[in-house]
């Protein structure tokens, strides 16, 4: 069962949750302890509970007032990082020690630099506080990062625009665009080079260590496996094909003990892979917006050729014929 720890992420707001908290048998624990595990369902019907009952931008509200020590060591390590880049990069690899089910991923194109917050385990109707949450809390974390109060370019959600919006686009700065593909946030690519001006190495070198071991005992239930590997599969590839042995050392396993572990679930690795960069391609591809080259980078591959080469062997069509396909729908919907 996917689940999530507590830390301090709702301890400023028992007031509004604690009354669906008791409706729906959450111990009310969650808002005073950081060690309080409960199923992510659960977490996610809190939120739309809380929603219904007369806080309809919930999400927004804790995701925008959040401290990055409000998520326990995984934050320290992030406000500890060097950089804005490596923060998001350890906030998008230790994810999986409070919460399964959610990855943030970096892809970092030729000239900008995509931040998504997207879901493996899937509530059908439940997403859109939790979403909230995590898109305001990872600009608020970018902006104290940097030290600059950096804005994204553009933020998109998959939800419709709530009637809080207007709080929203004060907040962000930038254009929001609903009913997206995908959850993201858009920034020039420098903006992941910006030094942490409070950040503290020795700190980072033992939160980071305590991090990695963490996650290798997180719900370490063999069906977990498969879900762990895809996780880090699709926070590394704009860093080029990720390798099952540096996969396989993040789980504190060797490379032949995790692929005969994948096989007995009939998985091969390189599938994986290659499941990982079609889903991303076409999300990016069908929205349209991004070049293709900004696209292979963000995939990892090299140059647009190696990309098309493959989106075709994946989807049948060139990305361009996919792209055209879509807009034809489109066209054809709005007439």
């Amino acid at each position: 069962m996917a689940t999530v720890f507590s830390e301090r992420l709702f301890s400023r707001f028992e007031r509004e949750m604690g009354p669906c908290a008791d409706e729906l048998g959450i111990p009310r624990a969650i808002f005073h302890r950081p060690d309080v595990e409960y199923s992510l369902e659960s977490y996610f019907r809190l939120l739309d509970c809380t929603a219904r009952s007369g806080y309809p931008d919930i999400g927004f509200r804790v995701g925008s007032s959040m401290d990055l020590a409000d998520i326990g060591a995984l934050g320290h390590a992030v406000k500890a990082a060097p950089t804005v880049g490596q923060g998001l990069a350890l906030w998008s690899r230790y994810l999986f020690v409070m919460a399964h089910g959610n990855v943030i991923r970096i892809d970092a194109g030729q000239d900008i630099a995509v931040v998504s917050w997207a879901y493996t385990e899937l509530y059908s109707g439940l997403h859109e506080q939790d979403t909230e949450i995590a898109v305001s809390c990872i600009a608020r974390t970018i902006a104290e990062l940097s030290g600059r109060n950096v804005k994204p370019t553009q933020v998109e959600f998959q939800h419709p625009r709530p009637d809080h919006s207007q709080r929203m686009d004060e907040f962000f700065g930038c254009p929001l665009l609903y009913n997206r593909r995908g959850n993201r946030l858009i920034y020039p690519k420098g903006c992941l080079n910006l030094a942490n001006p409070n950040s503290d190495p020795s700190l980072l070198r033992a939160l980071d260590f305590y991090l990695a071991e963490r996650i290798k005992v997180r719900e370490d239930e063999e069906e977990k496996l498969v879900e762990k590997v895809r996780h880090f599969i699709a926070n590394s590839l704009s860093e080029g094909t990720p390798e099952i042995g540096n996969i396989a050392a993040t789980l504190g396993l060797s490379a032949r003990t995790l692929q005969r572990r994948l096989a007995a679930h009939n998985i091969v690795f390189s599938d994986l892979v290659d499941a990982a960069r079609y889903d991303i391609a076409l999300e990016y591809v069908r929205d349209g917006e991004y070049s293709l080259t900004e696209i292979a980078l963000m995939l990892g591959y090299s140059e647009q050729s190696a990309f098309s080469r493959a989106f075709r062997r994946w989807a049948k069509c060139s990305p361009q014929q996919a792209r055209d396909a879509r807009r034809t729908t489109q066209s054809s919907a709005a007439r």
